[in-house]
């Protein structure tokens, strides 16, 4: 039935909640709740057409429309899904993601954001209802922090984009706190930070760092930080055991060692120090790094550590690209790996790799400590030479082996006298050699082995080898047996002391023909 008048409205008003609720209203009569703000209008009976007795809400501006949205069913559209039940439309978008913009933050790169975080991690993470603790999404944008950021234990802190969601702390701090919120000054081992999750943005800093003292089984997906370092800063000026880096721990007590800490597809750009572990404790502690990269530091990782130390710390698939010093630094501590990295113009303060004046890697004891199956450009930059008088930085110091993947390559020409083709740190007890030495058109392989005495005074030399030719009296078994290697042990740096072992070759006019030598090398001590 169309409505044709209007001929009465009847209002009603008073408190909702003061006994049992809206009472039943007759057909088009209103009812305005005072105290919640709520506006209800009569349905009328069936006999009228009404589809049921009772009363029907009407929206104003002091309603919670996806409270009311209760019908929502995930595919309800899609005749394939049919066992989806319905539920309140607010309660799945709550399920989805809690946006750091829901507690205040605005990411304009002035506004501090510093309280809006902590409201953010303190009501999700340190609720005692577990059905809030969400994901934190941080949208992209830029997050200013004016103090200390204090992050507590079960966070996931996810950003939108890694170039694009950051966090700037310049010289504050990111701290880890627990799950009731102590503090590294109380520490226990049954109350300390764990199992946090930050992944996929930006944390830009001055001096600031990431201090993860106290923390463990916790991983950081997709993080880059991003300093203000530039190559060519005086390594005086950085002092490793007291400059701020931008991932730092202490370990001093056992009971809340760093442990099982992983690092997958994270960046390190422009720090000075980008990760230091100071350890006054014999302990052994697991970190991983894996698929990372470090570029434009003046020192990638330190650890000032004890003698003894497990450094359980495995670097998978890492890159090392224009690190000033060291890649690695350590004054004590074993166990740490390096499987699969590549290392990049290292250990040189510039761009290149062919005048180096630091180790890129230095182990501070021998004992487990590896670098296995990587890759560097400083043999064939730094070690291939023409001058016997060059000195050499072993790329590798005190590991107890070190296997280079990539091949160098030397020309080599005719000669009747010896003549250098490459160098080797005389630091290093052994070093193997495996060679293809191709004249004309005529193979040799062969593998030099080297050993070095304590003292650095004696060098055991030995060279084996097969070429392609059958005969010696053939050409290419004239060729290939009157090539010879030799080594000798030099002081080319002027201090009075053996560091370099100069590898010679001699290739007689008579007999020769010139070509090329590619090897690759392994050693260690």
């Amino acid at each position: 039935m169309a409505v044709v008048q209007i001929s009465k409205i009847q209002i009603r008003r008073g408190q909702k909640n003061s006994n049992s609720g809206v009472p039943q209203l007759s057909s088009a009569e209103l009812a305005w709740a005072v105290d919640s703000q709520e506006l209800y209008i009569g349905n009328g009976s069936v006999q009228e057409g009404a589809p049921y007795v009772g009363n029907t809400k009407i929206l104003t501006e002091h309603d919670n429309i996806l409270e009311l949205a209760s019908s929502y069913r995930f595919a309800s559209d899609d005749p394939s899904i049919t066992l989806s039940q319905p539920r309140a439309l607010l309660g799945k978008i709550d399920e989805i993601e809690v946006s750091v913009l829901d507690f205040g933050a605005v990411p304009d790169g002035s506004t501090d954001c510093t309280t809006a975080f902590r409201n953010a991690l303190t009501e999700l993470f340190r609720n005692t209802d577990d059905k809030y603790k969400k994901v934190l999404k941080v949208p992209n944008g830029e997050y200013l922090f004016t103090t200390d950021l204090e992050i507590p234990s079960n966070a996931i802190i996810r950003g939108e984009t890694q170039a694009q969601a950051i966090l700037h702390i310049d010289n504050r701090n990111i701290r880890f706190v627990t799950a009731a919120g102590t503090g590294s000054n109380s520490f226990s081992s049954s109350d300390r930070p764990e199992n946090i999750t930050i992944e996929n943005l930006t944390i830009r800093r001055a001096n600031g760092q990431t201090i993860l003292t106290g923390v463990r089984n916790s991983s950081f997906n997709g993080v880059r930080w991003k300093g203000e370092y530039n190559l060519g800063i005086s390594p005086s000026s950085i002092v490793l055991s007291t400059h701020p880096a931008a991932v730092f721990w202490n370990n001093t007590v056992a009971g809340i060692k760093v442990d099982k800490i992983a690092f997958n597809d994270c960046v390190f750009e422009a720090n000075e120090i980008s990760v230091k572990s100071n350890q006054t404790i014999v302990t052994d502690t697991a970190v991983d790094f894996n698929n990372s990269k470090f570029m434009i530091n003046d020192t990638a990782l330190y650890v000032n550590g004890v003698a003894g130390q497990q450094n359980n710390w495995n670097l998978e698939h890492c890159k090392f690209e224009e690190v000033g010093r060291y890649v690695w630094y350590s004054t004590a501590g074993i166990g740490t790996k390096f499987f699969r990295c590549d290392f990049k113009n290292c250990g040189n303060q510039n761009n290149t790799a062919d005048n180096p004046s630091w180790s890129m890697v230095s182990f501070g004891e021998s004992g487990n400590n590896l670098v296995i199956a990587c890759t560097n450009d400083r043999q064939q930059a730094a070690g291939i030479v023409t001058s016997e008088t060059i000195p050499n930085i072993t790329e590798v110091y005190n590991s107890d082996k070190v296997e280079f993947l990539n091949k160098n390559i030397s020309q080599i020409y005719l000669s009747n006298s010896f003549r250098p083709v490459t160098t080797f740190s005389a630091l290093n007890n052994y070093i193997t050699v495996n060679y293809v030495l191709r004249l004309g058109v005529h193979i040799r392989h062969g593998k030099l082995t080297l050993l070095v005495g304590d003292d650095l005074s004696k060098l055991s030399f030995t060279d084996s080898y097969q070429y392609s030719d059958n005969s010696e009296a053939s050409e290419g078994g004239r060729i290939m047996s009157n090539f010879e290697f030799d080594a000798e042990l030099r002081d080319n740096d002027s201090d009075s002391g053996i560091e370099t072992i100069v590898i010679y070759y001699k290739n007689p006019i008579s007999t020769g023909q010139t070509g090329n030598i590619s090897f690759d090398v392994t050693y260690g001590v």
